[in-house]
C-alpha cells in the first residue's frame, strides 16, 4: 500500500500527472506494440483509465514510444511525449502500476521505488523539465534519480507480465465494480425469461438487450454489462464478469468468471478469465481461456486453447529465444493484435503468437509465432507487409473504422521492428 505523505515535510505544490512507460514495455510484446503499456487492461479499466480516476481535474501527460506518439494524439486529449511549463511541478507514475489508492499529488521531492523499479517521481517544474520519455525507457534511468533525489521504498503492484494481468483480473473485477459502481444496479432492461442472481451485483447499460433464456448469475462476483450491449438467447454469464459497450454475445454462450470483454466484440461459445482488449471476433464454439486477446483478432471456428497442462505443474513460455517459467497453473494464449487463426485451431498452453499473424494449421501452433507469420501446413513464411495491411483495412471497415495515416505508419514501423524475431524464429 502506498503510504500518504506527512504535511510537515516541505511540500511542493503540482497539478500535473505524467503516466511513463519503463524499458520492461518488452514483457508485454506482442499486445505492446501497438499501444503503451498503460492501455492494457486488467478489471474494468485499463491502466491509464484506473489512474486518471484517482486524479480528477488533474493536467494528465502521457509518455510512451516516440513511433506511438502520434497514433496515441489521435485518441488522448492529453500531452503526449512533453511536461507543459508550469510552477507547479509533476508527479510521474509508472503506467504499469495497477493503483488502486492515489500516490499523494503534493509531497517532498522524492522517488518511489519497488524491486528496483520506478514506481513513482515526485519532482518540482525545474527537475521535470529535465525529464523525457526517452529516459524512462533507459532501464540504467534509475539510478541517475537515485543519485539525485530522496528514494522511499513502496510496496507497490507493478505488472511484470500478461499473465499476471490474467491472474489479477477477477479479483480486479470485483474490486473496481465495489469501488465505481457500489450505488448502481440492474435495470429492467430485459426480456421475460431471464434471470438474475444477486441482480444488486449487476449493472446492465442504457440501451442492452438481453434475450430469454439468459441467465446472469452474480453470487461469486459482480456483473458488469455497458451500454448497447445484446445478449442472445440461453447465454449464461457468471461472475466476476465485465462486459463493454456494444459488444453482441452469440446464443448459447458460456461466459464464465473473469471475461472481460472489450468494446465492440463479438463472442460466443465458452470464454473463462480471459481479456479481450477490443473490436475482436470470437464468435463461435471452441474453449477459450487464461488468455489475453489483443485487438482486431479473429479466431475462425472451433478454435480451442487448452489453459492447464497434464502435469498440472507451472506452465513456460517461450519470449522470443528465452523460455520463462511464468509460476501460473492456468495460462492459457497471448495474442497480439490483426492475427487470425483458421478453423478447428488447436493452441496449446502457454502459446504465444505475434502481431499480425495468420495461424492456418491443421496441426498445433508452434509455442512461439513471430510478428507477421503466415502459417499453413504447406507454408511458412513472413506475412507480405502490403497484403496484410489490406486484410487489416477490410476487417476494420466492417467495423465503420478506417486506419489512418498514423495507424498505418505504426504498422509498418511493426513489421520493421519484428524482423528480429522472425530471424530468431528461423534460427
Amino acid at each position: 500500500i502506498l503510504t500518504t505523505y506527512s504535511l510537515l515535510s516541505i511540500l511542493t505544490k503540482m497539478k500535473s500527472v505524467c503516466i511513463f512507460e519503463d524499458d520492461l514495455y518488452q514483457n508485454f510484446l506482442p499486445l505492446a506494440y501497438s499501444r503503451p503499456v498503460y492501455e492494457l487492461r486488467c478489471g474494468m479499466y485499463s491502466f491509464l483509465e484506473r489512474i486518471m480516476l484517482q486524479y480528477p481535474g488533474t493536467e494528465i501527460n502521457l509518455f510512451c514510444r516516440e513511433y506511438l506518439k502520434n497514433l496515441i494524439a489521435e485518441t488522448h486529449p492529453h500531452s503526449i511525449n512533453e511536461i507543459g511549463s508550469n510552477d507547479k511541478g509533476c508527479l510521474f507514475i509508472n503506467g504499469r502500476l495497477l493503483l488502486s489508492t492515489p500516490i499523494a499529488i503534493e509531497g517532498k521531492e522524492e522517488i518511489g521505488i519497488c524491486d528496483d523499479a520506478i514506481v513513482y517521481a515526485r519532482l518540482s517544474n525545474k527537475n521535470s523539465q529535465y525529464i523525457t520519455s526517452q529516459k524512462f525507457l533507459d532501464k540504467d534511468f534509475i539510478h541517475e534519480l537515485k543519485k539525485k533525489f530522496n528514494v522511499k521504498i513502496v510496496d507497490a503492484s507493478l505488472i511484470q507480465y500478461p499473465w499476471n494481468l490474467i491472474h489479477a483480473n477477477k479479483e480486479q473485477i470485483t474490486s473496481d465494480f465495489k469501488t465505481y459502481v457500489k450505488d448502481e444496479s440492474a435495470q429492467e432492461n430485459k426480456y421475460k425469461g431471464v434471470h438474475f442472481v444477486m441482480d444488486s451485483q449487476i449493472y446492465i447499460g442504457k440501451n442492452t438487450m438481453i434475450k430469454p433464456g439468459c441467465v446472469l448469475d452474480a453470487e461469486n462476483g459482480p456483473i458488469y454489462i455497458g451500454n448497447n450491449v445484446k445478449l442472445s438467447p440461453n447465454s449464461v454469464i457468471e461472475g466476476p464478469a465485465f462486459i463493454a459497450d456494444d459488444v453482441v454475445i452469440k446464443a448459447l454462450s458460456r461466459i464464465h468468471a473473469g471475461s472481460n470483454i472489450g468494446k465492440v466484440c463479438k463472442v460466443g461459445g465458452e470464454i473463462s478469465n480471459t481479456i479481450i482488449q477490443g473490436y475482436t471476433n470470437k464468435q463461435h464454439d471452441g474453449f477459450l481461456g487464461d488468455s489475453y486477446i489483443g485487438a482486431w483478432v479473429n479466431l475462425g471456428a472451433g478454435t480451442v486453447n487448452s489453459n492447464l497442462t497434464n502435469l498440472y505443474g507451472p506452465i513456460k513460455v517461450q519470449l522470443l529465444d528465452k523460455i520463462i517459467d511464468t509460476g501460473q497453473t492456468f495460462l492459457g494464449m497471448i495474442v497480439g493484435d490483426h492475427t487470425k487463426t483458421a478453423i478447428n485451431t488447436k493452441i496449446t498452453t502457454g502459446t504465444i503468437i505475434g502481431f499480425a499473424c495468420n495461424i492456418l494449421l491443421t496441426t498445433t501452433p508452434p509455442k512461439f509465432t513471430p510478428s507477421f507469420s503466415w502459417y499453413s501446413d504447406n507454408v511458412t513464411r513472413a506475412y507480405d507487409i502490403t497484403r496484410e495491411l489490406q486484410v487489416a483495412k477490410r476487417m476494420m471497415a466492417r467495423r465503420n473504422k478506417k486506419m489512418t495515416r498514423n495507424g498505418e505508419k505504426v504498422f509498418k514501423t511493426i513489421f520493421a521492428l519484428t524482423e528480429t524475431e522472425r530471424k530468431i524464429h528461423d534460427n
